[in-house]
Order: structure tokens, then sequence, then C-alpha cells
């Protein structure tokens, strides 16, 4: 079934870019039919990824590594660890139709703070740990006595941030991706959700007539 729907939003995409591609009636696609070949193109970038469950599972390792050497350097902090789903804006756009989750980690080390010249070694700490996982590419948001922030930016819009304010701590927000049972959904009739997508494509052959 995701090969269908791939050479289904291929034929679609190319459609929709030519002006002389005309339907059964002969007559142009119109704009529904393009942004559902948008959608079923998101729908083949995310069956590529791993399923948000997945995902979680990686970046919580990451999490953990991050955590680790900072304490390795620092000594123990007392980190107060949370890890959950959530919309967001990375699952919005092209994504939007999709019911799609993006992975939020957060660890705070409450009331306790690196500053001073602490503060350049515990970002060379973390540049090295996401470097192994693609996070190249470094921002500066703030840099003052009391307040320090960076972030690194990886693929698929995700971002680990570092920061000491009134506490130390760490965040990982993700790309956008499809939990397991919106790709088992995918994988059984081509799109996540057929009643929904029914309702927003009435005419669509992206999904079987009978369920």
């Amino acid at each position: 079934m995701a090969r269908r729907v791939g050479l289904i939003s291929l034929f679609a995409l190319a459609c929709a870019s030519l002006t002389g591609c005309a339907d059964e009636r002969g007559t142009l696609p119109t704009q529904q039919y393009t942004d559902q070949a948008t959608t079923l193109a998101a729908i083949d970038e995310l069956m590529a990824q791993p399923s948000a469950e997945a995902a979680q599972a990686t970046f919580d390792e990451l999490g953990d590594e991050i955590r680790i050497a900072l304490d390795d350097e620092f000594g123990a902090f007392t980190w107060d660890v949370e890890s959950s789903f959530g919309s967001g804006s990375v699952c919005g756009g092209r994504y939007d139709m999709l019911e799609g989750q993006a992975v939020y980690v957060s660890a705070r080390a409450q009331d306790q703070i690196i500053d001073g010249d602490d503060w350049a070694r515990a970002v060379d700490v973390v540049s090295d740990v996401v470097a192994a996982s693609g996070y190249d590419d470094e921002f500066v948001v703030s840099d003052g006595s009391s307040s320090r922030q960076i972030e690194f930016y990886g693929d698929r819009d995700s971002v680990v941030r570092l920061y000491s304010h009134t506490s130390l701590g760490v965040a990982i927000d993700s790309g956008c991706y499809l939990t397991q049972v919106g790709r088992d959904a995918v994988e059984q009739f081509g799109v996540p959700d057929p009643d929904y997508w029914r309702l927003l494509y009435p005419d669509s052959t992206a999904i079987p007539t009978e369920r």
C-alpha cells in the first residue's frame, strides 16, 4: 500500500505542475487536487521516517547522552526529565492534515546554573555530543551574565537547546512523525484517516472505495 501511495503522489505532483494535464472530464486539476498532491507527498515523506514512538526513543537516548556528558564534566546535577508528544508548528503546513506528532524532551536542573567560563565548557560538551547526531549548526540566542542560551539545529527542523537562566536546562524538539497507529492506517488505506480524507477530498482515488 505504501508503494501505491507513493506512485499516486508522484503522479499527482507531476500532474499538478503541468498546465496541460487534464482529468477524465477534460478539465485542468483544481486547487483541491493540488492540495491533495502535496498532502500525499507529505505522507510519503513521513512514511520514510520511523514512527513517532521509535523517534521518541532515539531523542530520549540523545537527551540521556547530553545529561551524562554534563554530569561527567561538572558533577551530577539533579535533573527533572519529561518526554512527550505534541503537534507543534513542525507538524503544520504540508503535514497539517496528517495528525503528525513531534517529540519534546526537556530536562531541568532546578536552581542549578552554569555561568562564567563554565558556560563555554558546557557548550563545548553539548556540541560534541549532538554533532554526532547531525546537529552541527549553532545559534547563540542569548549570552548575558544572567541568561544564556544556545541552539543546535539538526535535520527536519529538529533542535537541541541548552540554557542557563534561573535553572540549567536541556530541551530537544523533533521534526514531525506519524504515530504507529497513523502508519498502520497508511499501510492499510493509503492515508492516516480515511473518513477525514473523504471529507477533505471527496473525489480522491487515493483510498479504497470500500473498507
